[in-house]
C-alpha cells in the first residue's frame, strides 16, 4: 500500500513540473484576466502602513542575482522576501481572486504570486512561462483540496495560507526546471511547511499567512533544487499531509489521474471579487444592492434587513460589531449596512471613517441572519447563495435570491468591469494613463518575453535620482 501511495506521489510531482497538459488559448487568457486582477489589488494596498512596515523589514538586495522587486516599487529585495511582501499586498484588502468549491482558497495569490517572483528573478523566462506555472499551481491547490476539504477548512484550517503553500512551491518549482524526484521532495517539504489558521481572520496576521505560504513555498522548491529531500509519502502516505486531514485517499488515483483534464481552474468555483471583503458576503452584497437600485431605495426607507445565510457561514464572517476595518471584512452585519447606507461596497467602504458613520453603525443593528440550510451547495458543501429582504418603513417587503457571487463563473465580470475594477484599484496609485497602459499589458503577458520587463511596469515612472539616491517603497 505504501508503495502504491509514493507512486501517486511521484505521478502527481510529475505532473506538476512536466507532463501536466499544456494549457489552451482560452485557459491562457484567463489566466492573464486573474493576473491582473491581482496585480490591480496589490497595488491598491502598496501605500498601506502595514505592508510598508512589512517591507522594511526587508534587506535591499539590489544588483544581487535573484532577487526580485516589491510590487509598486522599483527596490529589489531577496526573491523570498519578494514573495511575502507581494504575497502579503495581494491578499491585504481580501479583494484578490477567491475559489470556492475545491480549494476553498485565494489560489491566484500564492501560484501566480510565487511565479511572478521567480519570473523577476531570472532574464530570459517569457510570460507564457509564468502563467503556465501559474495554472499548475492552481491545479496542485485544487487538486489537494478536493482530497482534503470541506473538512479542513471546516475544521479552522485558512486553506489559503495552507494549501497555497503546496501552489506556491509548483508554480515556483516548474519555473526553477525540478526534474520528477525533485518536485517530490518540494512538494513533501510544502507539506511541513503548510500552516495558517482561520482565527487570525480581520487581522494582519491573515495577509502575513499567505505572503509567509508563496515564501514558504518558494524556500522548498529552492531546498529541492539545491538537493534537499523530504521523507516518502509525507504528501499522500498514511501518515502524510492528507491523511492527516483526514482526506479522501480512496479517490487518489481519479484525482492524481485527472490533474489538468481540465484545469480546475476553468471548473466554475474561480471568483474575480466584486467586493473587497470575505466571499461569504458576497451574493447577501449583491441582493442588497439590487433590491435598493430596482425600488430606488434611500437608506431611510429601511427598517430591517433580514439575510438568510448558509449555517457555515457565521464561522467565517465572525465579526458581528467589527471594531476595525479589517474585521469589517469579516462582518455580515457591516457589509450590508455599509451597502444599503453608501450604495456601494468598494475598499473607500471598508475604512475608519464608514465604521464611524453613525448611519451605518444605527443600519448595522437592524440586520438580521437566518442560517438556512436548504439554499444550494456546490462540492464544498457550504453555500455562497443568499436571500434578502428589506423591511421598508412604508410596510411594504422586496427580496431577492441571489445563487451565483458576482465575479464567479455563473455571474461573470465582463471585460469592461474588470477593467473599472483594476483603474479604481491601480490609478490612484500609478496614476490613470500608467494604469490603463498597464492593464493592456498584463491581458497580453502570455506574449511576453522576459516576464521582468513586465514587473517593472508595476511601480510608477522612476523620479529624478535624488541626491540620497535612496531606494522607495510604495
Amino acid at each position: 500500500m505504501e508503495q502504491h501511495f509514493m507512486e501517486q506521489e511521484r505521478l502527481f510531482a510529475g505532473m506538476a513540473c512536466r507532463a501536466v497538459p499544456a494549457a489552451s488559448e482560452a485557459e491562457m487568457a484567463r489566466a492573464a484576466r486573474h493576473f491582473a486582477d491581482l496585480v490591480a489589488v496589490a497595488l491598491a494596498a502598496a501605500t498601506e502602513p502595514s505592508v510598508s512596515a512589512l517591507a522594511a523589514l526587508c534587506p535591499d538586495a539590489a544588483g544581487s542575482v535573484g532577487s526580485a522587486r516589491i510590487w509598486g516599487a522599483h527596490r529589489r529585495v531577496p526573491l523570498r522576501d519578494a514573495g511575502l511582501v507581494n504575497g502579503f499586498a495581494g491578499h491585504w484588502h481580501d479583494f484578490d481572486d477567491d475559489e470556492t468549491e475545491l480549494a476553498m482558497a485565494h489560489v491566484t495569490v500564492s501560484a501566480m504570486t510565487a511565479a511572478a517572483a521567480i519570473g523577476d528573478s531570472r532574464q530570459g523566462i517569457a510570460g507564457a512561462s509564468v502563467l503556465q506555472a501559474y495554472l499548475t499551481g492552481t491545479e496542485v491547490a485544487m487538486r489537494i483540496g478536493s482530497l482534503v476539504n470541506p473538512g479542513h477548512y471546516r475544521r479552522g484550517w485558512h486553506a489559503t495560507a495552507t494549501l497555497g503553500t503546496f501552489a506556491a512551491c509548483a508554480a515556483a518549482g516548474r519555473l526553477l526546471g525540478l526534474n520528477v524526484e525533485e518536485m517530490r521532495h518540494a512538494l513533501g517539504m510544502a507539506a511541513s511547511f503548510a500552516a495558517g489558521i482561520r482565527s487570525n481572520f480581520g487581522s494582519d496576521t491573515k495577509p502575513l499567512q499567505v505572503g509567509q505560504a508563496v515564501s514558504g513555498g518558494i524556500f522548498a522548491a529552492e531546498c529541492a533544487a539545491a538537493g534537499l529531500q523530504s521523507a516518502p509519502g509525507s504528501l499522500f502516505g498514511p501518515k502524510g499531509y492528507v491523511a492527516l486531514q483526514e482526506g479522501d485517499l480512496s479517490r487518489l488515483e481519479s484525482i492524481v489521474g485527472g490533474f489538468g483534464k481540465p484545469y480546475g481552474f476553468s471548473a466554475g468555483g474561480m471568483v474575480i471579487k466584486a467586493y473587497p471583503c470575505c466571499t461569504a458576503s458576497h451574493s447577501a452584497i449583491s441582493c442588497v444592492l439590487d433590491l435598493a437600485a430596482a425600488h430606488r431605495l434611500a437608506s431611510t426607507d429601511i427598517e430591517r434587513i433580514v439575510c438568510h445565510i448558509d449555517p457555515a457561514v457565521s464561522g467565517i464572517l465572525i465579526y458581528d460589531r467589527p471594531e476595525t476595518p479589517v474585521q469589517a471584512k469579516f462582518s455580515l452585519p457591516f457589509s450590508l449596512a455599509v451597502a444599503a447606507v453608501r450604495g456601494r461596497a468598494g475598499i473607500g467602504e471598508f475604512s475608519d471613517e464608514a465604521l464611524a458613520d453613525p448611519a451605518i453603525r444605527d443600519m448595522m443593528e437592524r440586520v438580521e441572519t437566518v442560517a438556512d440550510a436548504d439554499l444550494p451547495k456546490g462540492p464544498s458543501g457550504i453555500s455562497v447563495s443568499s436571500r434578502v429582504a428589506l423591511f421598508l418603513r412604508d410596510g411594504r417587503c422586496v427580496e431577492t435570491f441571489c445563487e451565483a457571487v458576482p465575479g464567479s463563473a455563473g455571474n461573470p465580470l465582463g471585460d469592461d468591469a474588470l477593467f473599472a475594477k483594476f483603474t479604481a484599484c491601480a490609478a490612484g496609485f500609478l496614476g490613470e494613463a500608467q494604469a490603463k497602459h498597464l492593464f493592456g499589458l498584463l491581458l497580453s503577458s502570455g506574449s511576453c518575453h522576459d516576464f521582468s520587463d513586465l514587473v517593472g511596469a508595476f511601480a510608477p515612472s522612476p523620479a529624478p535620482v535624488a541626491a540620497t539616491g535612496a531606494a522607495q517603497f510604495g
